[in-house]
């Protein structure tokens, strides 16, 4: 089948924003297109229009010549778009088949039947019959691309769908999306990851600020060349120098433990290792392992053993968060809306979330509202958030900007060991650079870096020794240099 989907005109405006300003795109089937842009360019504006969540203020869209009016998702599924989004919208505890069907109005059997023969059509070997819980998060996700398939889409939308996945999961997925391409459908590929784009993509479209700028074949482009399109300058490359050798052991961890009542959390097994100054320490692996227990056990949200960490020479792991900060620790987590501050507050109510006794925005009891805007612009200027405005509430800062601001908050009162996870997840890659280059630069202070991510290219441009968590075990500590990508994925995968 051939297909065809042009974008005409399209303008989406929001109070003080112009989130698409008159894009015009056409794609046809047979190709792979990439869709490229930072945070706020208004990528995410124009599919969630095609993909009938947003409905554009003016503008056409065209499938096949039929003027599309999605007012809603149910109009895009009538009218063949598919979507496969970033974070899998799946009932974790219903079986693979029963959340296969639990949007459809075709009878069980035949529904049984389409299944088996797209699964075997193209080679998903997955169990229907076991819930979604214990599967990877490749299998996950074909269990997302099946219940697009199952409508036969001539549209397919991914977006960042190798964030969570192995090397070794990303190939099968390339494989299968130029598959799907080869058959007819047409696919629209929406990622921060510019090597990716070179390895599948045909076509690139790049927006900035709203705008369409940049429409051209791979062949003509490379990373960097890209990446300048994205920002609208030419990017410094940023890489790490190699790291001093120092004995100087900052922080220990042994035989730590943690079991939990939730079945839906990991437990840690056994794990030890350690960190001198000036070292940064990536911990790999697939979202769900045990990374987000390891990071709230290392920052004190879950309390330990208290000689199972030790810290500048004193045991701390019966210690909260707050007590950790005072012997100079600092943690960046995950996800920065809910764990690392308040959308509603203001960007200094945020900055006074973390409070070191050495910050003095409190003086007998009282708050020193001074001393905290007077921090919060310096920590402002100091790591390029783009605003003068500290009373701005902190959900008005994009993603990168809001990032800038929580790691500036930890990093301004000069910690010894900054703990993050995730760091860069969601970003556009003007702010991923400024980030990498502003953790290269804690361990030229000689501070250390204890590094979760699942992004192996992150870990490796960064870190000087990584590790691999899987399954709640870490495993052994390996010199950065002589790791790959490809053997990180193997490990991550849980082989030895």
């Amino acid at each position: 089948m051939n297909t065809n989907l042009k974008i005409s005109n399209v303008t989406k405006i929001y109070p003080g924003c112009v989130a698409n300003d008159n894009v015009s795109l056409e794609f046809n089937s047979g190709k792979i297109y990439a869709l490229l842009g930072e945070n706020g360019a208004g990528k995410s504006t124009l599919v969630k229009i095609l993909s009938g969540v947003i409905i554009p203020d003016e503008g056409k869209i065209y499938l096949n010549e039929n003027n599309l009016k999605l007012n809603s998702p149910l109009d895009a599924k009538k009218n063949d778009i598919g979507m496969v989004f970033q974070h899998f919208n799946l009932f974790e505890t219903l079986s693979v088949f029963e959340n296969l069907i639990i949007d459809s109005d075709e009878q069980r059997e035949s529904l049984r039947e389409k299944i088996d023969t797209i699964m075997k059509k193209y080679n998903f070997s997955i169990d229907l019959n076991i819930p979604v819980l214990n599967l990877s998060a490749g299998q996950k996700q074909k269990v997302e691309i099946i219940r697009c398939l199952i409508r036969s889409p001539k549209v397919l939308i991914m977006d960042e769908p190798t964030s969570v996945l192995t090397e070794q999961e990303t190939s099968e997925l390339f494989l299968s999306l130029k598959k799907f391409s080869e058959e007819g459908i047409l696919i629209i590929y929406i990622t921060h990851k510019l090597k990716e784009v070179m390895q599948l993509c045909d076509e690139v479209a790049v927006m900035r600020r709203g705008k369409l700028v940049s429409v051209s074949e791979i062949k003509n482009e490379n990373v960097e060349s890209l990446a300048n399109k994205m920002v609208g300058q030419n990017l410094k490359t940023i890489k790490k120098k190699k790291a001093k050798t120092s004995s100087d052991q900052l922080i220990k961890i042994t035989n730590l433990n943690f079991t939990s009542e939730d079945p839906f959390e990991t437990n840690l097994i056994d794990i030890n290792f350690s960190v001198n100054r000036g070292e940064c320490l990536g911990i790999a692996g697939i979202s769900g392992n045990g990374q987000s227990e390891l990071f709230r056990v290392l920052s004190g949200e879950i309390i330990s053993e208290k000689n199972s960490i030790e810290f500048n020479n004193n045991y701390i792991g019966d210690l909260n968060p707050q007590e950790r900060r005072e012997y100079l620790m600092a943690f960046s987590p995950e996800d920065r809306l809910e764990q690392a501050a308040i959308p509603q507050m203001k960007i200094f109510e945020n900055v006074a979330l973390n409070n070191f006794k050495s910050s003095n925005f409190f003086n007998n009891g009282l708050i020193n509202e001074n001393k905290i805007k007077e921090h919060s612009k310096k920590i402002i200027s100091d790591f390029n958030v783009n605003t003068d405005n500290i009373e701005l509430k902190s959900q008005f800062l994009s993603g990168g900007n809001l990032q800038k601001l929580i790691i500036g908050r930890e990093l301004i009162t000069s910690p010894d060991l900054l703990i993050c996870f995730n760091p860069t997840w969601g970003l556009d890659v003007g702010a991923i650079n400024y980030i990498h280059e502003t953790l290269i630069k804690i361990n030229e202070q000689n501070k250390s870096i204890i590094l979760i991510s699942t992004d192996t290219d992150e870990l490796l441009k960064l870190s000087d020794k990584i590790s691999v968590i899987h399954k709640g075990k870490l495993s052994k500590i390996m010199n950065a240099e002589e790791v790959t990508s490809e053997k990180l994925g193997i490990l991550m995968g849980g082989a030895d």
